[in-house]
């Protein structure tokens, strides 16, 4: 309860009150300065800063109070301050009170009893028996702004911070070092008094956090800028949204599913709403994802945009989880995309908490110079197949281009490994196309150009216009390659049909596979046909020599689908044409030989 007396001046003589009058006209009137208790001019009444002590509370309408008016005890009583902010005291009428303190109210009801001539030297004392609700308005960025009755809790008035926590907390976009608090006055202009709460988070200040009076009005502006640091206090400040709600925020660029989502917001199930929670909702960053230019675009409560540029890469390194911004309702994450990246870089986005689950296999297609061109589905564990089978798509690792490959049965040996592109459409469905070389990757070792696929990827290896039997060679053993090629090896050869045999397996390897050569064979050369890219057959008749080494002119190295034919030897040619001239005869002599056996038959008989 809060009491205020007041004493009333004596009465004085006339002659008292005439030297009064003359020295009012003698003296200039006081000063605000010298009265502290009356109010400041408005000039000087626009600004200032937190008050160093409470303003005295002023009356209102709904304020109960007590009056207690001496020495006549009959006029004291209980009052309701009135909707018009009057009173109705005995004898004395309706006073107006509103806007007055306690010991001005008491002053005003003494000179009313006083100059009514109904009490002489009254001495007034109210008290404050139950204030009136509070009535204040919030706006600005906080996430319900408008008008709240706010009531006394206990023997404290209502603070600002508890003002922002009724209507939903502060944004994220909220300026607390600019914090503004417009109070009205009596007689004059509004107060407008400026806090940092930001002080108040940081140093516990409770100076900053005042106490609020009927009438107040609070605006909380938006900051220029987006300090994430400050996100994160404003975000476990006790004025901020602790609810258990649900925000809706989208996500774009490269990530695995983009679109709008619902995630839990600050104090949810889930947690603080970070910008790395939203990119796992959407399923995680694409491996090309550019997370140094990560976007945010805000809507403040002004209806403006901000966009805020995070750089992701730190978090990577634990070394600055504050990039991990706070999100709030209806912001808009674009993540862009690069157009190359190495593969270490790839590998820590890969490690990334926020990267997409590598489990999930990748759509791509493989096209132009591979045993099985055509579209995949595929992971980073691939296993080349022989020529003409698809090899395994695996799982749990990155997908790369030379695992494309090898689950399409690996390249032929006329591919132009020198040139294949990757043909890529990015998010916003933009064509780009990435030329790589493979060739520097089998012979620098230049991991680099085995680049990284994503969804959607075609490859496309094309046909090389001169082919080196080196190159081939080195091609033909490279992981890229199938691990086995077919070839058909017909004729006098143990076991005539198709082989399977390593790449860049030469002539002889292929005959001796076969079972080797029978005893009618022709040893001393053998029959090669290959059918070309261009539908064209090559056809040559090579010598046999089982000492030459691998890559002679006459002990080739073989390809997919080429065609091995033994021939038989001179002797083997002329006991077949024998045969073919006698089988006709003896299969006239057994005419005759079948009915003499009948006739013998009947003999015996």
């Amino acid at each position: 309860m809060i009491k205020c007396h007041y004493a009333p001046k004596q009465y004085i003589s006339l002659t008292s009150l005439g030297l009064l009058a003359l020295g009012a006209i003698a003296l200039p009137s006081p000063s605000w300065a010298q009265n502290p208790t009356d109010n400041p001019p408005p000039e000087l009444n626009q600004l200032s800063a937190p008050p160093t002590q409470e303003a005295p509370y002023t009356l209102g309408a709904g304020d109960l109070i007590q009056v207690f008016i001496f020495p006549v005890e009959q006029y004291s009583s209980q009052q309701e301050v009135l909707v018009d902010g009057t009173v109705n005291l005995p004898q004395a009428g309706s006073i107006s009170v509103s806007g007055m303190t306690l010991e001005q109210a008491a002053r005003a009801i003494g000179d009313r009893y006083e100059s009514a001539r109904i009490l002489r030297n009254p001495r007034v004392t109210i008290s404050l028996i139950t204030p009136r609700p509070l009535r204040i308005g919030i706006s600005g960025e906080i996430n319900r702004p408008g008008s709240y009755t706010m009531i006394r809790e206990g023997s404290q008035f209502p603070t600002i911070t508890r003002a922002l926590q009724l209507a939903g907390g502060i944004t994220q976009a909220a300026d607390l070092r600019q914090v503004q608090l417009r109070r009205p006055q009596r007689g004059t202009s509004d107060q407008i008094i400026n806090l940092n709460l930001m002080e108040l988070l940081q140093t516990g200040n409770l100076s900053t956090d005042i106490r609020l009076r009927d009438g107040d009005v609070i605006y909380i502006p938006t900051a220029t800028e987006i300090n994430p640091e400050m996100g994160r206090q404003i975000a476990r400040a006790s004025f901020a949204n602790n609810e258990a709600t649900l925000i809706d925020i989208a996500v774009s660029g490269e990530v695995r599913r983009p679109g709008p989502y619902t995630i839990p917001s600050q104090g949810g199930p889930g947690g603080v709403a970070t910008i790395t929670q939203a990119i796992k909702q959407a399923g995680g960053i694409r491996l090309m994802a550019d997370i140094s230019r990560v976007q945010i675009r805000r809507l403040t409560g002004q209806g403006q945009e901000q966009i805020l540029e995070v750089n992701l890469e730190p978090i990577l390194d634990g070394d600055n989880l504050q990039q991990d911004i706070v999100l709030q309702n209806g912001d808009s994450i674009f993540i862009p995309g690069v157009e190359t990246a190495n593969l270490e870089q790839l590998s820590n986005r890969r490690a990334a908490s926020f990267a997409a689950d590598q489990s999930e296999p990748l759509n791509i297609a493989v096209i132009g110079q591979v045993f099985r061109p055509g579209p995949y589905t595929v992971t980073g564990t691939a296993r080349t197949g022989d020529a003409g089978v698809p090899g395994a798509a695996g799982g749990g690792s990155i997908p790369t281009v030379t695992r494309a490959i090898q689950v399409a049965g690996g390249v032929k040996p006329e591919a132009d490994i020198r040139q294949v592109e990757i043909r890529r459409s990015d998010s916003r469905g933009s064509r780009q196309v990435i030329t790589i070389n493979l060739w520097e990757l089998l012979q620098n070792g230049d991991a680099t150009q085995d680049t990284i696929l994503q969804e959607g990827d075609t490859v496309f290896v094309p046909t090389a216009t001169e082919i080196n039997p080196v190159e081939m060679g080195a091609i033909a053993n490279a992981s890229f390659s199938p691990n086995n090629i077919r070839v058909n090896v017909v004729g006098e050869v143990q076991r005539s049909g198709v082989v399977q045999i390593p790449p860049n397996t030469p002539l002889n390897e292929a005959i001796l596979t076969a079972g080797g050569f029978t005893s009618r064979a022709h040893q001393s050369s053998v029959e090669l046909i290959r059918f070309r890219p261009d539908g064209t057959v090559e056809q040559r008749r090579l010598p046999i020599d089982f000492t030459q080494g691998g890559n002679s002119p006459n002990n080739p190295p073989l390809q997919n689908n080429d065609v091995v034919i033994v021939g038989r030897s001179t002797l083997a040619s002329i006991s077949d044409t024998v045969d073919t001239i006698i089988a006709p005869l003896n299969r006239v002599r057994s005419l005759f030989v079948v009915p003499s056996a009948f006739i013998d038959i009947f003999r015996n008989y």
